[in-house]
């Protein structure tokens, strides 16, 4: 199927039309995710509701996981978005494929909710740790579709470290949960507290690349200044 031959004025209205229906589907899964949470039965003393509480903990421990990763993702596909200037028939699949793990989201976190307390067992949270990591890599997709030059589909030209370290920050959410899960063959309460160090990881990770990112940026600024097309109207 070939691509689209709509004017220049209708860019914005695509552009915006795709961002509403991926914003529409993130704010379900996000909503989905408290569901597996439920009010326990009625309790007739603080410490029959303090005990249910800590039986449960590392259920909420999971729906805040999930909770911050949806919205992390959600953050970091907005980021994208805000240097795309046009869609393309290929930007559209990629999305719809990272939308998919996304969905499958609720399910996962559910599931690994629910055999939460069963340590030993390891398929809940395998399950689980395969969606996050299938979600990662299909956002590097994502991302590296989007600022290939080639494809003239970004508002301007960004230098090959800026690119490589968006790469990089989208590899971290699935290299961190691969480790969480080895560990968790051998120490299954430890490997299931590890995704809690993936904020550490995306804020102090990568300085190094960052800053080198920023150097470039700076220069290419100079060499290459913004420009953004006027859209018709």
């Amino acid at each position: 199927m070939a691509e689209a031959k709509h004017h220049d004025s209708r860019r914005g209205f695509q552009l915006e039309r795709f961002s509403f229906f991926t914003d529409g589907v993130f704010a379900i899964c996000i909503t989905l995710l408290v569901i597996d949470i439920k009010v326990p039965e009625a309790k007739h003393t603080d410490a029959e509701l303090i005990a249910y509480l800590s039986e449960n903990f590392l259920k909420f421990l999971g729906f805040i996981i999930s909770f911050c990763l949806i919205g992390h993702y959600w953050i970091v596909h907005h980021m994208i978005f805000g240097y795309v200037r046009k869609t393309t028939k290929n930007l559209l699949w990629i999305n719809l494929a990272f939308l998919l793990p996304i969905v499958f989201l609720p399910f996962s976190s559910g599931l690994v909710g629910e055999y939460v307390v069963e340590l030993n067992l390891l398929v809940p949270y395998a399950i689980y740790v395969a969606n996050m990591i299938i979600i990662g890599l299909v956002n590097a997709w994502l991302w590296i579709y989007v600022s290939n030059p080639k494809r003239e589909i970004m508002t301007h030209v960004i230098s090959p470290s800026r690119i490589r370290l968006g790469a990089y920050r989208s590899l971290i959410v699935p290299f961190v949960f691969l480790i969480s899960l080895v560990v968790s063959i051998f120490f299954p309460l430890i490997g299931r507290f590890i995704p809690i160090t993936i904020p550490i990881f995306l804020k102090w990770g990568l300085k190094h690349v960052e800053r080198k990112a920023n150097e470039h940026e700076k220069a290419l600024a100079v060499t290459h200044p913004i420009k953004i097309e006027a859209e018709s109207h």
